[in-house]
């Protein structure tokens, strides 16, 4: 876990020592990067880092219950109250289903609504996290934020036990529950994130400048934020874990349907609802507040985030190497969490919409202890071996994009693989789930060791928002390719894309350059700046 503290005393020493680099800087620039060290301090302690892995705790679940029961619920509620095509026949609950429903004043495929659906809430969510990272790096905003939006997370749960009618009404309810819930989850993304690197420095474990090709082993600031992301990451599904063995347990003990299945689902959202604003208020009342960067002068707070946005592009040429790992992630996560969506509904369908509830919170149970024992292997491997950090990406990356291949050999009726069978699933989702979770740890560290200093939840809303910003591409080709063929193992072809093209960015992204640069801080000089009188009240200061 964290670095014992009677060592912190003698690593600080470090954290001088990178300090001074930025003495040939700008004085302004160097006053501001020292009022933000010494604020971040009371993140040092035991205390405020177990406050922080409790509201990452706090978010899973919910977090747990929206990527898995809210999906599934609204799938089975667009079945039943869908209809097979040019019939008023009521759809099939298993196998290869022909179904549609109204959509915008027209039918589509009731798979083809879902994902519709989740382009929508992905571009709201985006346009969410725009604004959360151009002003969370500001003085007084980090922790509000981020505790307004896990209290909201939980609190847009809490209806959803009550909408177990099968109408369109509780189906457009549903729906927009969904959107709502995803655009506050932009919120406490982009802030939770933004701590990590703030962990790595108050720690005293600021980056190590030496290359790490050269190094017997991985520096100490790699293996500090190591542990912080995957503690984030496990303490998330360990709290996405309670929630979905609570639906477990609800679904088995009210029997394997009542009604129908996903009722057992929306109870369980609800609850999950209610420990993700439980957990909250607890590591509310332990975390510290820190300070950020202060507001520029005469700019609106309205407009800052913004200004930032156009500032941080700027600085592409700066950064080169955090924009290329950037986007690399952005092509793997939207690939990653679109074919996770798509094998769960493919599974959900197979063992049955009406009878297969129990079956599904199993899976989904599994899905996130594969992905704990992914992240922790990864932790407790990386501090031993050899491998450069891009090394363990690269393998990670090929086993996900062999996991998405198998998935489209099963487009040909001919091919009697592809997920055509259950325990295809179970391999796929040890291997897929496994090393997803692992690279999105090491997807933390890395880009955390190679971003510049007190911007952090700008640069780690970036990648957010860029996901978000263009996630709703693929999701919305999906909706498009599932519409025409009702397959859904075609939608799995842009995911192969996607993946394959983030495979070439890992490959050109240089980290220790990245961490060289990162030496060098984001300026946040405006043009209006240099018209302030700082200079010339320096005479009558000394007269």
């Amino acid at each position: 876990m964290s670095q014992p503290t009677s060592e912190l005393p003698r690593l600080a020493l470090k954290d001088e020592t990178v300090t001074s680099v930025h003495s040939d800087s700008d004085p302004e620039q160097n006053t501001s990067q020292s009022e933000i060290e010494e604020g971040e301090q009371v993140l040092s302690t035991r205390k405020a880092l177990w406050a922080w892995i409790i509201l990452c705790f706090s978010t899973g679940p919910t977090n747990g219950m929206v990527n898995q029961y809210v999906t599934a619920s609204i799938q089975a509620a667009a079945n039943a109250v869908g209809r097979v095509p040019g019939t008023d026949k009521p759809c099939a609950t298993r196998g290869n289903i022909q179904c549609v429903v109204k959509f915008g004043g027209t039918d589509i495929d009731y798979l083809s609504y879902l994902l519709y659906l989740r382009a929508i809430s992905r571009a709201v969510e985006g346009v969410v996290s725009i604004f959360t990272a151009g002003l969370a790096d500001f003085s007084g905003y980090r922790k509000t934020m981020m505790m307004l939006s896990i209290y909201l997370f939980g609190a847009v749960a809490l209806p959803f036990a009550g909408l177990t009618t099968k109408s369109y009404p509780y189906l457009n309810a549903l729906s927009t529950l969904y959107v709502i819930i995803n655009a506050v989850s932009g919120l406490y993304t982009v802030t939770e994130a933004s701590y990590i690197p703030i962990f790595m420095r108050t720690a005293g474990l600021e980056r190590e400048r030496q290359r790490l090709d050269d190094a017997p082993r991985p520096s100490a600031s790699l293996l500090k934020g190591s542990k912080v992301s995957v503690l984030g990451l496990v303490a998330g599904n360990v709290g996405a874990l309670v929630a979905l063995l609570i639906g477990v347990i609800i679904t088995y003990t009210r029997g394997n349907f009542v009604q129908a299945g996903y009722f057992n689902f929306l109870l369980a959202i609800t609850i999950g609802g209610c420990l993700t604003i439980l957990f909250g208020a607890v590591g509310h009342y332990m975390l510290p507040s820190i300070p950020g960067r202060k507001r520029p002068d005469g700019v609106n707070l309205l407009l800052l985030p913004c200004i930032m946005w156009y500032k941080m592009f700027r600085s592409l040429l700066q950064y080169p190497e955090a924009f290329k790992l950037c986007i690399g992630w952005v092509l793997w996560n939207t690939g990653y969490s679109n074919f996770l969506q798509l094998l769960g509904a493919l599974f959900f369908e197979s063992t049955g919409l009406d009878r297969g509830s129990g079956t599904y919170t199993v899976y989904s149970f599994m899905l996130v202890v594969f992905a704990c024992v992914g992240s922790l292997s990864w932790l407790f491997a990386f501090p031993y071996t050899r491998l450069h950090i891009k090394t363990w990406a690269y393998c990670f990356l090929v086993v996900n994009i062999i996991c998405v291949f198998w998935g489209c050999l099963g487009i040909s009726k001919n091919v009697p693989i592809g997920y055509k069978y259950q325990a295809e699933f179970w391999v796929a989702i040890f291997l897929f789930m496994s090393t997803s979770s692992a690279l999105r740890s090491l997807n933390r560290v890395m880009f955390a060791s190679i971003i510049p200093r007190g911007s952090e939840a700008l640069f780690f809303g970036l990648e957010i928002t860029l996901d978000l910003a263009t996630g709703w591409v693929n999701p919305l080709v999906q909706a498009v390719i599932q519409n025409r063929t009702g397959n859904l193992r075609y939608p799995m072809l842009p995911n192969l894309f996607v993946m394959l093209v983030a495979l070439g960015l890992y490959l050109l992204c240089n980290v220790d350059k990245g961490m060289e640069d990162a030496r060098k801080p984001l300026h946040l000089k405006f043009a209006w700046d240099v018209e302030e009188p700082t200079r010339r009240e320096e005479p009558s200061v000394r007269s």
